[in-house]
């Protein structure tokens, strides 16, 4: 039997330990060879900065330039520490300080039936079989079995494989080294090819030299939408800029993936809101093309106070978009916006758009925004917004993509879309530093300057400090990805919020806009805007609805015992409401926020439910749950029979 590496390296048998380590190595070299070539042929070459030290007193690292040890020697027996250092790390990684666990702010907390009576009387009713099962409030894991991990550095990477020889399984892992010869060291200890086994299918990555790739890490998150987002545990071994910016990315993508869900309930008030809208026969947007005006996006945050000289200048040589409560800011400063944004399905929007007053200026809104709101204008258009189930019913109309979550998205992605050029003013996606969160004498009246306790801070797109949430985060990436898909000349970012991917950073002095015919523009993009030709048919796919719940029962009734049961399941439903969404998004859009909502109530109550064996949570969970199925099939019969 082949003792296990720890043993091995405390034995001080040298020449044994040479032997493995050059075995292991080989092995690993094999392994990429088939599994990634470039890294391969990287691995091959000759260590430049960093390698394997061996003498009598052990193992340790070398630092080539400097001919200076990494670890330290014990002073008495010269014994190098780097073994002990790593067997410390290996050492109850949940409950040892040297690592940190984050939690994304998420806790046992009840949710608002009457805003979310399916999904939230389901989600409560779970908390409270927690309790009478005898919950406790702080989590608990099964030995040998890690939640998400990340991993910031190796320095050899011995821990790694202790972990691994232990038996520990990770739910997912990923690791980013900057230096590739402390990757290559680590591939003298850790056997890859068994710690990809010991990880979920397709949850093991790694990131080497370079920087992270925000679409991989976001596919990352996506992909375990659920069981990443609540407990994530790291190490970092070493600092450096580019592992803080790796830190950096990996935050905000676990900050995005917990936004933006949605509810079964929240969906079905789009539905109903669609159904009406689409019956009063609104002109809608089916055939967009780009106009050679630049379209001033406007926001209600706090920088769009320094920008209204801009504007004002400005708005004959440019298009104005409004978007949701920037009106009344720009209407005090005696600015008329050429067409209002809004996408609330809420029902307070019709105060809101009387109090700034909406008056003249025409609005373009989303399907799902309150009838009760779109009657207030006197020229109304509607676009299909991207991201909402009842965007996507059966009918031949244009889908305006990345257009959420907030109605500033919206703005960005028709301007990207319809501009020549995009100027964005007061789109903050975040706080700024001892300023409010919106623009003076807007809707909200006086704020104060309090930055939210979950705040993060992020990259600012002036030099004044910006600090985002999970909601402005993913925000501001489906702008900037809105941006680089429907590629305007130029995106020039005006304001002092938070950087945006894919815009130019600028002041109003640094460029001069030339006079173009807006009127012309204006009729141009109104003209994008045509009335329906063909019969609607909003029930075309209701029978998908309830062939997809009956495949959710059925997963759901699956056997589960134990918590790494649970979280393989999670992942298998998460898995199917991702590719209903990208299939057939009406369906998958329209369940899928409840379900994950769901999905998530019962990972959290299995986390603090202090054993490993879950069979009668599971049971009297899945009553819940399958109930709340039930109600929301009942909910699209008792709509479509009023229909």
């Amino acid at each position: 039997m082949t003792p296990k590496l720890s043993t091995l390296l405390q034995s001080e048998d040298i020449q044994a330990v040479q032997n493995c380590i050059q075995h292991t190595f080989a092995s690993n070299l094999s392994f990429f060879s088939a599994l990634n070539d470039r890294l391969y042929k990287t691995l091959v070459l000759p260590p430049q900065h960093y390698n394997l030290f061996i003498d009598e007193h052990g193992l340790n690292l070398i630092n080539l330039e400097s001919q200076t040890l990494i670890y330290p020697q014990d002073p008495q027996s010269k014994k190098h520490l780097m073994v002990q250092s790593h067997l410390e790390l290996a050492h109850s990684p949940l409950q040892n300080p040297k690592y940190k666990i984050t939690h994304n702010n998420l806790y046992l907390q009840k949710i608002d039936e009457e805003a979310f009576p399916i999904t939230g009387g389901a989600c409560n009713a779970m908390f409270d079989i927690l309790d009478s099962l005898g919950g406790v409030r702080e989590f608990h894991l099964p030995q040998h079995f890690l939640p998400c991990t990340t991993i910031f550095g190796t320095l050899g990477g011995l821990f790694l494989e202790f972990l691994r020889e232990e038996g520990n399984f990770f739910h997912s892992l990923l690791i980013f080294e900057e230096e590739i010869d402390f990757f290559r060291i680590s591939c003298y200890f850790v056997n890859y090819e068994k710690l990809f086994e010991q990880c979920s299918p397709h949850s093991c990555y790694l990131f080497i030299q370079d920087l992270l790739s925000k679409d991989i890490i976001r596919h990352y998150f996506e992909t375990h939408k659920v069981t990443n987002n609540f407990l994530r545990l790291e190490i970092v071994l070493y600092h450096s800029p580019k592992i803080e910016s790796a830190r950096s990315i990996i935050q905000e993508a676990q900050a995005q993936n917990s936004r933006g869900w949605g509810s079964f309930e929240d969906e079905m008030v789009g539905f109903r809101n669609t159904l009406h809208n689409l019956s009063c026969s609104y002109p809608i947007l089916n055939h967009p093309k780009r106009v050679d005006v630049p379209i001033c996006v406007v926001g209600n945050g706090a920088s769009l106070d320094n920008l209204i000289p801009f504007i004002k200048t400005n708005q004959d040589k440019m298009m104005i978009l409004s978007c949701g409560t920037a009106l009344k800011v720009l209407k005090h400063h005696g600015i008329n916006p050429d067409f209002q944004i809004e996408i609330e399905r809420i029902s307070y929007l019709v105060d809101v758009l009387k109090e700034a007053p909406l008056e003249d200026t025409p609005l373009i809104c989303g399907n799902m925004i309150n009838p009760s709101a779109i009657a207030l204008a006197k020229e109304a258009y509607i676009f299909m917004r991207g991201g909402c189930a009842s965007s996507y019913l059966h009918s031949p109309n244009f889908v305006l993509e990345l257009s959420s979550p907030f109605v500033g998205n919206a703005g960005v992605a028709l301007a990207s879309m319809l501009g020549s050029d995009v100027i964005l003013c007061g789109m903050d996606c975040g706080y700024i530093d001892g300023k409010s969160k919106h623009a003076k004498g807007s809707y909200y009246g006086e704020e104060g300057i309090e930055i939210p306790k979950d705040a993060f801070e992020v990259r600012g797109n002036k030099e004044e400090k910006v600090f985002s949430t999970s909601i402005y985060a993913l925000s501001s990436k489906m702008m900037g990805l809105a941006i680089s898909y429907y590629q305007p000349n130029t995106a020039i970012n005006l304001g002092s919020g938070a950087y945006i991917e894919h815009t130019i950073s600028a002041s109003p002095k640094d460029f001069d806009l030339q006079q173009k015919n807006k009127q012309q523009a204006i009729a141009q993009i109104k003209a994008c805007f045509t009335y329906p030709q063909d019969a609607f048919t909003p029930y075309h796919d209701i029978q998908e609805i309830f062939n997809f719940l009956s495949i959710l029962k059925s997963l759901f009734s699956t056997q589960v015992s134990s918590k790494q049961e649970l979280f393989k399941l999670i992942d298998e439903i998460n898995l199917q409401c991702f590719q209903k969404s990208a299939k057939h998004p009406f369906v998958g859009v329209l369940l899928e926020g409840s379900i994950y909502h769901l999905l998530q109530t019962l990972m959290m109550c299995a986390l603090h439910y202090p054993n490993n064996e879950i069979s009668r949570l599971y049971a009297q969970c899945l009553n819940q749950i399958e109930s709340a199925l039930d109600k929301m099939a009942m909910r699209i019969r008792i709509l479509q029979s009023s229909s």
